[in-house]
This record gives C-alpha cells, structure tokens and sequence, in this order.
C-alpha cells in the first residue's frame, strides 16, 4: 500500500534534502579554507621562528642558543647544523640526530619545506624552516625549525567537528521553523476545510449563499477562498434552480395526471357512446401533453449534464423553415415567410424544434399575423419569427427563456404551453454555437431573432 505523505511532511522531506546538501558543501568549504589557513599559519611560525633564532644565533653563539631562546618541547623542533659536516651541533630536547633536512642557502634567505614524518616524533607532516646564520666568531651554521602540523590538525579537527553539530543544530532549527511556517501558512487552509465541513453538515441552505472567510492579503489562499465562494454561490444558485425546476416540473406533471384521472374514472362508467368517444379523445389529448412535457424535460435534463447529442450534418435551414412554417398554413394560421438559401453544419431535427417551437410561441401570443424571415448576415444565418402581439418588456427579455417561465401564466396554460418551449430554445441554439435574443420589431411587434453560424451565402 502506497503511504501519502501530507503536505507539510512533503515540504519538509523536499527541504531537507536540500538543507543537508548545501550545509555539506559549506562544511567541506569551511574545512578546506580553514586548512589552508591553519597549514600557512605554520609556515609563518616556522619562518619567524627561524629568523628570530638567526638574529639569537649572532648575539649568543651556539653555546648558549637554545638555553636562551625558550622553546616548547613538542610544539618546535630546533637544529643547529654545521654545513661541512653535516652533524647536529645543538638542538632541542626530543629532535632527532640527523638534521630534519639539508637545504642550500645563499645569503640570508629562508627556505620552507616539508617532511612527512620525524624520527622519535609521532607521525605527521612537519613545516621546516631553514635559514643560514653567522656567530659571533664568523662561523656559518644551518638553523632549522620544525612545526608539527599534527596541531593544526587537531584544531582543523575540533573546528569540523563543531561545525558538523552547528549544521546539525541548523538543520533541527531549520525543520521547526518550517515545520511551524508551515503550519501558519496552512492555518487558513484547515480553517476553509472547517468551514466547508460545517457547510457540507448544515446541508443545502436557503437564501444567502454561505461564505468562506477571506484571509487577508492577496495570496494564493485569498484567490483560493474567493473562487470558493464563487463556486458556492453557483452552487447556490444551481439548487435553488433544481429545486424551483422539479417543483415546476412536479407541478406541471401533476395537472395532467389528475386529469387523466378523472378522465379514466369517467370512460369506466356508463355513458353515451358520444360521450365516451369526447372524453377518450380529452384522455389522449392529456395524454400528448404529457409526453410532450417529458420529452422537453429529457431535453432539458440532457442539456443541463452537457450531454445534448448533436447528429452533425449538412442542413438546408431555408428548407427546415419552409417545412414547419407550411405546417402551421396546413392548420390555417396566417404566416408571411420569406427565406434565402441558408446551409450549415447543425442537427436538423433539434434545429426544427427550435423553428417549430419559435412558431408555436408566436401563434399563443399574434393577435392576426406571424412573420419569419431567414438570411444571411456575413457568416451568420439570422431567423426572426416576429408576431403582431405586443414585444415583450426589456426587464422579461432574459427571464423568458427561463423554465416554467410564463409572462402570460393564463392564457398560457389555456393553450398548453409547458413553460418549456424557449428554454428548450435556448439550449439547442446554444449547444449549435449560437445565440437567441427576444427583442422588438421596427414596426413595434415581438420579435425572437436567432444567430447561427453559417458559412457565407453562395454566389
């Protein structure tokens, strides 16, 4: 099983990491610069200890040298040699009898060398130092000096050992003092959780939608609670939808249903022959209603999950027009048409329900004439179905193809409308890449006009 580390436990198993990578590359900077600094500072010892004994050398003799020049035994290692012989003429308690080396020197210079190891001294590099000097008397003798580096070796030591517990302890600091900036970065973070929990408890809330804190700042939790508020409201107001359109849909269900009914209790009665044939003919006709009712909330319902199956293909929307306006002559109901040659990408039978129901809500509402025109506008296919009723008001022009949205509830219902017809409306248009608008007519009628995209006419 795959464990998930939390987000702060995340952080800081990245940081880390990281911490003892660069806390490494310093120590190994600090060691070796400290080296350095600790081996030329022997060198400098060993060179100003060998001019000091060269300047003693002048003054006292060899005899007296190393009792007057205080030496610390195992800390220095001091030789007067006799260049011709090669033999230690005096030297400091602990040095080795041969001569720690053999330089050629000219003049007063100082050479400084190395040797890795000194008889009778523990092992380790020593700085020699070599300079020639002249006694009193006018003889020449080798002065040489040796400084262990085991010293500065033991200090480079203890200095990297206290620099591996001052990284350690940098590391500790560094862990809970992200461990702790963590956790104040993320305080607003378990607060929104808190919050969105006692939302989640208190269920669905009407009125006011509920609101997250907005933490101060502009940061990314301020852009975060914000676009969950945002998301809130739209949820809000997607159940408050929901909620009026099954209760609308529950209503509108019902009336036929009841009607039915009663319908149903009547055909199982004796009656006239007439009679029954009247209310077989009132059942079926409630019977249409509803499956029309269903069909446009199936409509509806598939809209709303983004589900709206498109049939693609290449329709002639002049002669979709022609059809379901010639339908509505065939009942008796005046209509003016006038159509150019329009050809477009879309599916024919939603695009004939957008016409038909576009003319069915023209002929509720014309006190004596329907009008529709289809033509071209650039690359755009515009449908007006206008009627000589009045428009409707500005304030309506959106909410009318709201669902169950009736401006004329009465006369409405009287005709059976569903309260459906322009959303259904709406949504095909949309789902087409276009748009769909009720405005009013030059003359002063209701007018709907629908855009669709369309390539441009041909010719």
């Amino acid at each position: 099983m795959r464990i998930r580390l939390g987000l702060r436990s995340r952080i800081l198993a990245l940081t880390m990491p990281v911490v003892l990578l660069v806390s490494a590359a310093l120590a190994g900077i600090v060691y070796l610069a400290l080296g350095q600094v600790l081996e030329a500072s022997a060198r400098d010892v060993a060179e100003a200890e060998a001019i000091e004994l060269r300047a003693d050398l002048g003054v006292h003799g060899v005899g007296d040298l190393i009792a007057t020049h205080a030496v610390i035994d195992g800390n220095r290692i001091v030789q007067v040699v006799d260049p011709r012989t090669g033999d230690v003429v005096a030297a400091t308690g602990g040095a080795p009898e041969s001569p720690l080396a053999r330089p050629s020197l000219e003049g007063g210079e100082v050479r400084l060398g190395e040797v890795d190891d000194v008889a009778g001294q523990p092992e380790g590099k020593w700085i020699v130092a070599a300079t020639d000097g002249v006694t009193p008397e006018g003889d020449h003798y080798t002065v040489l000096v040796g400084v262990p580096t085991r010293v500065e070796t033991t200090a480079l030591g203890q200095s990297t050992e206290f620099a591996f517990i001052g990284a350690v302890g940098l590391i500790a600091l560094l862990g809970s003092v992200t461990t702790f900036a963590v956790g104040q970065a993320l305080r607003p973070v378990e607060r929104m959780r808190d919050q969105v929990e006692a939302i989640a408890a208190a269920g669905p809330a009407r009125g006011a939608a509920p609101a997250l804190e907005i933490p101060a700042g502009r940061d990314e939790l301020t852009r975060l609670a914000e676009t969950m508020n945002h998301l809130l409201h739209r949820m809000e107001r997607a159940d408050a939808s929901r909620r009026a359109f099954v209760a609308d849909a529950g209503h509108e269900l019902r009336s036929p249903l009841a009607t039915i009914r009663v319908l149903l209790d009547r055909l199982a009665e004796e009656r006239p022959a007439a009679e029954r044939a009247t209310v077989s003919a009132r059942a079926s006709a409630e019977v249409d209603r509803l499956a029309v009712l269903v069909e446009d909330l199936l409509t509806l319902a598939s809209a709303d999950e983004h589900a709206m199956v498109l049939h693609r293909t290449e329709v002639d929307l002049d002669d979709v027009v022609l059809g379901e306006t010639g339908a509505l002559r065939a009942r008796g109901m005046p209509v003016s048409v006038a159509v150019e040659p329009v050809r477009l990408d879309g599916d024919q039978a939603r695009l004939g329900r957008v016409v038909r129901n576009l003319l069915e809500n023209a002929e509720r509402h014309m006190h004596a004439t329907v009008r529709v025109r289809l033509a071209h506008d650039g690359e755009e296919a515009v449908l007006t179905v206008d009627n000589d009723g009045p428009p409707i008001d500005p304030e309506d022009r959106e909410r009318v193809f709201g669902r169950f949205v009736r401006l004329d509830d009465s006369r409405t219902r009287g005709t059976g409308g569903t309260g459906l017809g322009l959303a259904i409306v709406a949504e095909v248009v949309a789902a087409h890449d276009g748009s769909v608008e009720a405005t009013e007519s030059p003359e002063g009628w209701c007018r709907f006009a629908v855009r669709l995209p369309a390539g441009p006419p041909a010719g």
